[in-house]
């Protein structure tokens, strides 16, 4: 059964593939830029205390976080964050993970559906000019297509090589390590047209940018409201696929729920 699901949900990408790109391959991320965290107070990195950066999050108050229910469900989960910073490296201090609440319907092999979760902190941040919650979007937010929307986050700048590149083309572009970044990077997306199949996500896509491997959990906003968690990131980040997001406004409801926001 989740095979079959997951095929769908594949079938539905290639499709995208077909109508929103006809260009040469890039390296997605690498069309982004340098952010500032003053720009994006509310996002925070998801660390584990042995190897740092994992995902991205989203304050949405003092002590709650919202993320990627797919970021608990690796044997290397988060155990604390790092707030109000560009770049990682100047961090001196974390803030503990509490508790984590994965959305009751998330299934870990049915990529993209119900992949949100809620981060309580075991304290509460200061709230300054680079710490601050992000808004959330009213539960009857529409979306429309076309809409460009802001994704920011630490993840891979460049991908590993692949064990058999399918060309040498291919082949020179994917040499070098695999690393996150250091610092905060932005980039824009555009809302882009998806099927009945995939109905608690958002689809938006780059021609030469977007979001790689580490950036799951991170926010897709449109000037400081939240509106999607990014959550459908191809391994191969030049792929012209688009990535997907969890609708936040669909789950108003369980945030309220869960959080009391």
């Amino acid at each position: 059964m989740n095979l079959k699901w997951n095929t769908a949900m594949l079938v539905c990408l290639l499709l995208f593939k077909k109508n929103f790109i006809n260009a040469g391959s890039h390296l997605r991320i690498f069309g982004g830029k340098e952010a500032s965290i003053e720009d994006h107070p509310w996002i925070v990195s998801l660390q584990n205390e042995n190897l740092g950066h994992l995902c991205g999050g989203s304050l949405i108050s003092e002590e709650w976080v919202l993320t990627a229910a797919t970021c608990f469900f690796n044997l290397r989960y988060p155990d604390s964050i790092i707030a109000g910073l560009s770049n990682l490296t100047s961090a001196n201090t974390t803030i503990k993970i509490e508790s984590v609440q994965v959305h009751e319907k998330f299934r870990p092999r049915r990529i993209f559906d119900y992949d949100i979760a809620l981060v309580k902190l075991a304290e509460k941040v200061t709230f300054s000019d680079k710490i601050q919650p992000i808004s959330l979007p009213d539960q009857d937010a529409e979306i429309r297509v076309g809409t460009q929307l802001t994704v920011a986050g630490w993840g891979f700048t460049k991908m590993p090589p692949r064990p058999r590149p399918y060309n040498l083309e291919k082949r020179k572009l994917l040499s070098g390590p695999a690393s996150y970044s250091d610092v905060l990077m932005e980039t824009n997306v555009t809302v882009v047209r998806h099927c009945p199949c995939m109905k608690t996500i958002i689809a938006a896509i780059d021609k030469t940018s977007g979001i790689c491997k580490g950036d799951a959990g991170g926010p897709l906003h449109l000037n400081g409201t939240l509106l999607g968690i990014a959550s459908g990131i191809f391994h191969i980040c030049e792929s012209h696929y688009p990535a997907t997001y969890t609708n936040v406004a669909l789950f108003r409801t369980w945030i309220k729920e869960n959080a009391g926001i």
